[in-house]
Formats: C-alpha cells, structure tokens, sequence
C-alpha cells in the first residue's frame, strides 16, 4: 500500500514555516507501515488551521473488501493473498497526531483511495472520528455492492462521497459540496448515507446511488470542479453579454 498526504497549513500571524506538532514522528510511523510521502502547503488565509488531503492506493478491489467485510474481517485489518488493505496503522498515526494539535483547527477535507477496481473520493463532513466515518462508508460499500454492480458485472471506476440535492440547482440537480459558498443546509455525519455520484467507464454513464432506497437514479452530478468550471463559463458568457449590450448603447 501507499499512502501520499498533502496538508494546506494556515499558522498564525502568515507563519508558513509552522508545522504540526509531532508531524516528523508522524512520517516515521507511516514509514514504517507503507510507501508513504507527506508535503505540506501553505493556505490562502491565517487563523491556526491545518487540512490534510489523504490519498491511499491498494492493489486489492473493491470487490474483494466488500467480500471480506461481509466475512466478519475487520475494515482496517483486511488481506487477500498478496494484497492488502491495512488503514489501522494510518489512523493510529493520524489519531495521535490530532491529540497532539488540539489548540488549532485540524482535520482532514479529503481522503480518497485508489483500488485495482473502483477509485472512492470521501468528502469529510460532520464531527464524528475519521475511523468512524471509514468504518461506516465501507460497511455500507459492502452491503451495497451488488447494487452499484451493472448486469454486465462492471462496478462504477470511481463514486464520488457524498452528493447533495441541491435546494436551488444551477446547473444540476446533484452536485459534491463546495468549498466556499455553500447553500445547502444541515450537513453532518447522517449525510454520508443519503446520496453518492457514481460513473461507468464502459457505458459513459453518470449516475447518482440513492444509499437508503439501494437504487440508482438517472441523474447526472457535478463534481466540485465541474461545478465551478461550468459557473466560470456561465460568467465568463454573462460578461461577454453584458460588454456587448454596453457597447452597443453607444
């Protein structure tokens, strides 16, 4: 397995320099567990805050987990054969790290893995622990696998977590949530388990997994990205629009 860990830092007083207390020994810990590399960058504003975008990449399936959680194995201790999905020493690690710096925001904003099958892009929301938020997604990956699975037997290549119905949709009625401007209300921990975006390679197909009615909805989804790629456009138009009416009252 390895691990790759950016982390925004936004000290005090525009500090750049200021890492995380204990994050040396943090390296070290995963060092000793996977192939791991850990950067930092700096953040666009102060205020004492640290986010950690975490990319895990195994060579087992997806399908493969689901079969061995619904075996009774452990989520973060999980082997077949010569592959391997061992979150327990990541989370250790990442525990002991945040007990560390309780005086500054600290969490993480992303974490996505990266198996042989199907990519999973978990957005973190709530307040609950991220071995919390891990242990429940894949205990539900696994119930509801065959319901993500097609006919043909294809799995989605990735499935985006969460997505929201959005109250007053612009471009689409699903979308991921935003890092700034965000109108939808009432996000927490529950929110993981009512929607997923999820995508087919083979048919092209863009879909959205409603989690609690096992279906999938034949509703396309925006990423974030796509979500402010196609606003930047809308804008970029609506300027262009604006310029030439202005031009065409002289």
């Amino acid at each position: 397995m390895a691990i790759k860990i950016d982390y925004v830092a936004s000290p005090d007083e525009g500090r750049f320099d200021v890492a995380p207390e204990g994050i040396e020994e943090f390296r070290r810990d995963l060092e000793e567990a996977y192939v791991s590399l850990v950067r930092s960058h700096p953040g666009v504003r102060g205020g004492g805050w640290y986010q950690f975008l975490i990319q895990v990449t195994s060579n087992i399936t997806l399908r493969d987990i689901a079969n061995l959680i619904l075996s009774g194995i452990a989520y973060d201790l999980l082997k077949s054969g010569a592959s391997s999905f061992v979150l327990r020493p990541l989370l250790n690690a990442y525990e002991k790290l945040k007990e560390r710096n309780t005086r500054i925001q600290f969490g993480v904003d992303e974490i996505s893995f990266l198996f042989q099958d199907t990519d999973i892009m978990i957005k973190k929301i709530g307040t609950q622990s991220l071995r919390w938020d891990i242990d429940q997604i894949f205990t539900t990956l696994a119930k509801d696998i065959e319901f993500l699975t097609r006919p043909s037997g294809e799995l989605p290549y990735v499935i985006h977590i969460p997505v929201f119905e959005d109250p007053k949709p612009r471009f689409c009625r699903f979308r991921s949530m935003l890092d700034v401007d965000e109108t939808i209300q009432g996000i927490t921990s529950p929110s993981y388990f009512q929607y997923w975006g999820i995508r087919y390679s083979r048919a092209g197909k863009i879909c959205v997994f409603d989690v609690q009615r096992q279906l999938i909805l034949d509703e396309k989804y925006m990423t974030q990205s796509e979500y402010w790629t196609t606003w930047e456009k809308e804008w970029a138009k609506e300027r262009a629009l604006s310029q030439k009416n202005d031009a065409s009252k002289k």
